[in-house]
């Protein structure tokens, strides 16, 4: 869904309906009837007014930590390949080349395949045949001079370095925020505003725009959630840029 039209039902949807809430409740009992809770809805909304606070803010923190974390290990992978591609110009043929066309192969696999499928929530791993293709190459592989042997060394600590990153990839986009931290987030605001009905307010203008601002306020948290829920989609999903640079350097490197 669009995140435009997704952050109008939210934000829109939660306000209409703690306002018509809070008229419902102000129809029902007389002001007289509501002062009488002032005292206990006041400590029981502080209480719980906190403890709510505390959470979303923790959650909202913890989806946008991951998110810069799936920025970062997107970056670190592209660049993995990036550099592995111009460490295989230390080995002979044809040994460069199976390097080189299998790093070319995993780029394009990621671009058309593997990251569009994550943000359709169907996570495919069709880009492990290339990889272990690299892997092999490597592993058989007899360093003859001391160039090749510093560059051999350099060449695995970078392919370990972009295959943690891969995996890290694949896990990340197959997760998201558990139904139960989904059911706490809601549950938490819907009692928030709902303590906040038992207070009398002279003016029901009043009453109304300020049950309108809180309700914006904890939709608008919740909304952070649900968009950075999961790095790879959704609108502002983590975008391939790395290796959308690395595959046109490839490309030309190579030649047709």
């Amino acid at each position: 869904m669009n995140a435009i039209v997704l952050s109008f039902l939210v934000v829109v949807g939660s306000t209409v309906l703690s306002v018509a809430g809070m008229l419902f409740v102000r129809k029902r009992f007389p002001i007289p009837q509501l002062r009488e809770h002032h005292e206990v809805a006041g400590y029981l909304v502080g209480i719980v007014g906190t403890l709510y606070a505390v959470l979303l803010g923790l959650v909202v923190v913890d989806v946008q930590g991951k998110y810069q974390q799936a920025r970062m290990m997107e970056e670190t992978e592209a660049s993995a390949a990036a550099d592995l591609f111009h460490l295989a110009d230390s080995f002979p043929q044809p040994t460069r080349a199976e390097i080189q066309k299998a790093l070319l192969e995993y780029v394009s696999i990621i671009l058309d395949v593997e990251w569009n499928s994550a943000e359709a929530g169907q996570f495919t791993v069709e880009s492990t045949k290339p990889l272990r293709k690299i892997w092999k190459t490597f592993n058989v592989y007899e360093p003859t001079s001391n160039h090749e042997q510093l560059s051999y060394s350099q060449a695995l600590v970078t392919l370990t370095s972009l295959s943690d990153s891969r995996r890290y990839r694949i896990v990340a986009s197959n997760s998201s925020v558990p139904a139960v931290l989904w059911t706490v987030l809601v549950s938490g605001g819907v009692l928030t505003i709902l303590f906040t009905y038992f207070f009398a307010v002279q003016s029901w203008r009043s009453q109304m725009v300020m049950t309108t601002m809180l309700t914006l306020c904890l939709s608008l948290n919740v909304l952070l959630v649900l968009l950075y829920s999961n790095p790879y989609r959704g609108d502002l999903r983590v975008k391939p840029v790395g290796f959308q640079y690395d595959r046109g350097i490839f490309r030309e490197l190579i030649g047709p």
